[in-house]
């Protein structure tokens, strides 16, 4: 992968950002609607779900005794409802915020429910985009963890790893590995959901154009995903510590102030910063389409326009 010079990174991240916080701040509470309806549940279930998922399936857990325990069946199934919850309520901010943002860039009046029904049109191309990337992702890693769990049978046989400390120094490799593996292919593909919301393609075709559109900018996705990404893992996984430690689910501690303000927090920041990457990441699509000499056509929206809103955009 050729990463562009990073000479310009940094000035062109911080146009592709202005832009996108005048679009927010011109539509603040169209955006804000939006977030609360789909960014919010996301956000404030994966903050509250890991310390009440061990309240009510492991109430006897103690991290110091002891941190095995048995799943049973039923918390799988569970676990894989909230999946799907969290999958798509993702799919539908993708739509409606990409939508939006759109609109924003065309100058366009917008409004709630065209932003809505707009989920009609992109949720099947935004569905089989995530199929379809996160199959891949996960058969990247299923592969390389199987060439590395041979690799070291091999070696065991051979008898040049015998020591436990030796099998885990192996499994750090592998995540050195397949991080950054994962990482390249998430940059290439960074462009993909707006890709499929935008112009309603499916499938494998959006990894195929995002790959072709950011080739030039993926120093700027790859920063762009970095920073949001950090940033929101850390807020996310350091309040599930917090809430696990001191057994929030398990106890009455949720219902004190500094609990309940403290996921109020986080899932506002969490929700704003989740809110402000989809539609920069949108603010990045087009960027990149400008560099290749594309514009966006009036049909490339997920909403068809009325009779008196074509007339007074080709006026």
């Amino acid at each position: 992968m050729s990463f562009a010079s990073t000479e310009n990174c940094i000035p062109v991240w911080r146009q592709i950002l202005n832009s996108t916080l005048l679009v927010l701040r011109s539509h603040s509470l169209h955006f804000h609607a939006l977030s609360i309806m789909f960014l919010w549940p996301i956000i404030f279930s994966l903050i509250v779900y890991p310390s009440f998922d061990l309240a009510f399936f492991h109430p006897d857990y103690n991290f110091i005794i002891s941190t095995q325990f048995s799943i049973s069946s039923f918390e799988i199934f569970v676990t894989m409802v909230c999946t799907l919850f969290f999958a798509l309520f993702f799919l539908c901010s993708i739509a409606t915020i990409t939508y939006s943002t759109v609109q924003a860039y065309k100058n366009r009046p917008m409004n709630l429910i065209s932003s809505i029904i707009s989920i009609r049109n992109s949720f099947f191309p935004l569905l089989s985009t995530f199929i379809v990337s996160h199959t891949i992702f996960i058969s990247v890693i299923i592969i390389i963890a199987l060439v590395f769990v041979v690799s070291l049978q091999i070696l065991k046989d051979l008898g040049l790893i015998e020591l436990q400390n030796d099998s885990n120094h192996f499994w750090f490799l592998f995540i050195l590995v397949i991080v950054p593996v994962l990482l390249w292919l998430q940059v290439n593909w960074s462009l993909a959901y707006a890709i499929a919301a935008v112009e309603s393609k499916w499938g494998f075709e959006t990894l195929r154009r995002s790959a072709y559109l950011v080739k030039g900018m993926r120093w700027v996705a790859f920063w762009t995903h970095l920073f949001y990404g950090l940033s929101l893992g850390a807020m996310v996984i350091g309040s599930n510590v917090v809430f696990v430690i001191l057994g929030v689910g398990k106890r009455d501690h949720w219902r004190s102030f500094s609990v309940t303000s403290q996921v109020v927090q986080c899932t506002v920041l969490g929700t704003l910063g989740m809110n402000q990457f989809l539609v920069l990441n949108v603010e990045l699509y087009m960027y990149c389409k400008g560099l290749e000499g594309e514009k966006l056509s009036f049909e490339d929206v997920s909403v068809p326009l009325d009779d008196e809103e074509k007339n007074h955009n080709i006026v």
